[in-house]
Order: structure tokens, then C-alpha cells, then sequence
């Protein structure tokens, strides 16, 4: 799990560099710029919108005595999302953005939601078969005794 997430911290800002360049070569430096200014900014602003809609509503719910895991989930997507503002490029960017429209957050926690479910289900099984296949038999010595009269 670490190897992947050292993969994605050391490829991520090589492909933005990439894509950064790329798109310079076809239109211009000033545009990549502007480019990038302007998807942080409307990210920023996306971001403390949603983050203040998200306090709001597990306001509303603990108020209401619910439990406010939907959005506390919403909570994380949002801080993910500001997190991923802060690493200058297009990609983080847009995938900030995406994290950020309420639609798309729905269907990727669906998604997530889905994924989890199955790695326990998955997780339940495997552990259930391990433990069987470690299972030892004790040897108990039963002492029979003759059956008592209940007072009526």
C-alpha cells in the first residue's frame, strides 16, 4: 500500500509537468497559467461553499440527534478535494473539481460504498476459512449425573 502511494506522489507531478508543457507548446505559457489560476481559484470557492454546506448539514444532524456519517463522508471528500487544490496542475485540479460537485461525489461515494462492502463480505469469508482450517478439538470428559425433580 505504501509502494502505491510513493507511485502516485512521484508520477502524479510528472504527468502534470507533462501535461503543463504540453499544452504550453500548443497555445501559450500566459494560457497555462491562466488556466491554472482560474481551476484553483473556482476550486477554492467550490471548496468553501461545500465545506460550509457539509458543517452545516452534521450541524442538522446532530441537532436532530442522527448520526452524520453521510456527511462526515462528504466532510472527507471536501478536505481530499482542498487537499488536492494545493498541488499546482490540471489533473489534480479536475479531480478536485470533480470531488467538489455534489452529483459526482454522490456516485463516487455509491461507488466507494459498494467497493467497501464487498472487501468485507470478501474480508469475512477469508477470515472464516483461516480460522476453520486452524480449528483444534479439545478433548472433553462429559460426567453424566441422573436428571433432577423440579418443585412443583
Amino acid at each position: 500500500m505504501l509502494a502505491r502511494w510513493f507511485l502516485f506522489f512521484a508520477l502524479v507531478p510528472v504527468v502534470e509537468i507533462v501535461l503543463l508543457v504540453w499544452i504550453a507548446g500548443e497555445t501559450s505559457g500566459l494560457f497555462v497559467l491562466g488556466l491554472v489560476l482560474s481551476t484553483g481559484l473556482l476550486g477554492v470557492l467550490l471548496a468553501r461553499h461545500q465545506g460550509m454546506q457539509t458543517l452545516r448539514r452534521i450541524a442538522a444532524d446532530l441537532d436532530s440527534g442522527r448520526m452524520p456519517a453521510d456527511s462526515l463522508v462528504d466532510g472527507m471528500l471536501v478536505m481530499v478535494a482542498a487537499v488536492l487544490l494545493i498541488i499546482p496542475g490540471l489533473l489534480t485540479d479536475l479531480a478536485a473539481l470533480v470531488l467538489l460537485f455534489p452529483p459526482s461525489r454522490k456516485a463516487l461515494k455509491a461507488f466507494a460504498r459498494r467497493r467497501l462492502q464487498e472487501r468485507v463480505v470478501t474480508a469475512h469469508y477469508a477470515s472464516f476459512g483461516a480460522s476453520h482450517e486452524r480449528e483444534s478439538i479439545i478433548d472433553v470428559k462429559v460426567i453424566e449425573s441422573p436428571p433432577r425433580q423440579l418443585p412443583h
